[in-house]
């Protein structure tokens, strides 16, 4: 039942196909994307016209829709595209050897220096970016993706399993990311500005949750600190922790309502990682700066105790009979052994010989996976011996590593080469994120990301990957095939 004009009219319309036609045409078209802004526009503009048919009672909108689509393409340029100046652009390239044509014409940089790439563009028009194995991209010279001075543009792999849906703006220095349980959510704490963005997902293209959506942003009452690292999802307490370094305390909300709940100072100085154990009865951060380990009572939210660890801690994980806690040692490629019965290290485990830094953790099915930030591996290791079983170098500073849900592939997220003063900044080159067998760590396909690919989460259905560009305030969303 529709209201137009002052009158009701009763119809019979199949609102999902004349949505998947829109999607189809515009939403998941990648060479588009940059048009983004217009979209919300086009959809009301498409209701007013499935509104207007109403009036006359046409059955079949699909001629419709395509006739619009259509004269809306042959036009959109014209109407939106930015002015473009020309002069010489700074271009920064993933992958770095791409081919650059503006209006069909082959275009040569003039210098380059440190992975950028001064291009003279004399004119604007269609530029087209292409590499062996990848697929080309197209954009009007009005929507080069320009900032802080610089044209990032990156290639999608051409027959890869993840497949690119979109990407969409953060926060400051989105930190990491992170599913609800059920999948529907996505939370990103920031590092540089207060609060967890928190996105949800929506249909797109005839697809169940293939879109993203941002919701709201969680913040903390009567603060306006920065510095949120890490989160953990709490399911049966349906809970939301959050760390925050700059505050010292972990953060509480509520899964379901979004509602804040409570904060539990950490007895500890800069508290990064935040983990469960699998029976739920202790729930454990891992402190930067004091070099200790807070576990708190997760009924109560008590702090029951600090643990010292001897070295700079980062990732933990538990094995799955919640008595041992594994730790990243991120001074050295080392990982200690925490008998949490006993509140004391029994073993520790070296990876090998010289210096690393260990990051990241997971415990699967006897085995440790571990990242080495310094060394840019990613290792395998018996957990119960800590004899190194696979160790394979990555990229350059890795950071997270995650595992799918089915066990079968590692994600590997590397922020590329570093500024040369200040990693704040953007370094030379993009980062990527590498997808890696489970088994011996062989390389599946590697992913280009932005300006340092940092979070990074897989949804628990296995197929979607979510992971954020650190510098860039931007998080990718990809379908896994």
């Amino acid at each position: 039942m529709f209201f137009w004009q002052g009158k009701t009219t009763q119809v019979t319309l199949n609102i999902e196909k004349y949505i998947k036609i829109f999607y189809n045409n515009f939403m998941n078209n990648p060479k588009k994307r940059l048009q983004k802004r217009l979209y919300g526009r086009l959809s009301c503009l498409i209701f007013l016209l499935i509104f207007a048919s109403c009036e006359r009672k046409s059955g079949d909108l699909t001629a419709d829709i395509t006739d619009f689509i259509e004269t809306i393409e042959e036009t959109v340029e014209e109407i939106i595209e930015p002015e473009f100046i020309p002069g010489t652009y700074v271009f920064k390239f993933a992958p770095e050897n791409l081919n650059v044509y503006l209006n069909d014409e082959l275009l040569f940089p003039v210098s380059s220096n440190a992975g950028h790439y001064n291009y003279l563009i004399p004119n604007g028009g269609t530029f087209r970016f292409s590499a062996d194995g990848y697929e080309p991209l197209e954009i009007r010279a009005g929507f080069l993706p320009l900032k802080n001075g610089i044209v990032g543009i990156k290639l999608e792999n051409e027959n890869g399993r993840a497949k690119l849906l979109s990407e969409y703006e953060t926060g400051a220095w989105p930190k990491s990311v992170y599913f609800s349980p059920d999948g529907q959510r996505l939370f990103v704490p920031l590092l540089n500005q207060h609060g967890i963005d928190v996105f949800k997902r929506l249909p797109a293209g005839g697809i169940e949750g293939a879109a993203l959506e941002f919701e709201t942003r969680l913040t903390v009452p009567n603060s306006t600190a920065i510095g949120f690292v890490e989160a953990m999802c709490d399911a049966r307490r349906r809970e939301l922790w959050v760390s925050n370094m700059m505050e010292n305390k972990l953060h509480i909300y509520n899964l379901d309502t979004l509602e804040y709940k409570t904060s539990v100072s950490t007895g500890g100085v800069f508290p990064k990682v935040v983990t469960q154990s699998p029976d739920g009865n202790i729930t454990v951060a891992s402190n930067w700066s004091s070099r200790d380990i807070s576990v708190f009572d997760s009924n109560t939210k008590e702090l029951i105790r600090k643990i010292p660890v001897g070295g700079t801690p980062r990732g933990m994980a538990f094995s799955p009979d919640s008595t041992l806690l594994y730790t990243a040692i991120y001074d050295a490629p080392l990982v200690v052994v925490i008998d949490m019965t006993q509140n004391r290290i029994i073993k520790r485990f070296r990876l090998y010989d010289g210096a690393g830094a260990a990051r990241h953790i997971i415990y699967r099915g006897g085995k440790l996976y571990v990242s080495d930030m310094l060394r840019g591996t990613v290792n395998i290791l018996d957990a119960s011996t800590g004899t190194l079983l696979h160790s394979a170098r990555v990229g350059l500073n890795i950071n997270t590593i995650i595992l799918t849900p089915d066990g079968r592939y590692v994600f590997a997220s590397s922020r590329g080469r570093n500024h040369i003063h200040d990693y704040t900044k953007p370094g030379p080159d993009f980062g990527a994120v590498y997808m890696l067998s489970a088994e011996d760590l062989t390389l599946v396909e590697k992913i280009w990301g932005r300006n340092q690919p940092t979070g990074l989460a897989v949804s628990p259905d296995g197929k979607y990957l979510a992971f954020t560009d650190f510098l860039d305030a931007n998080l990718e969303w990809y379908s896994l095939q």
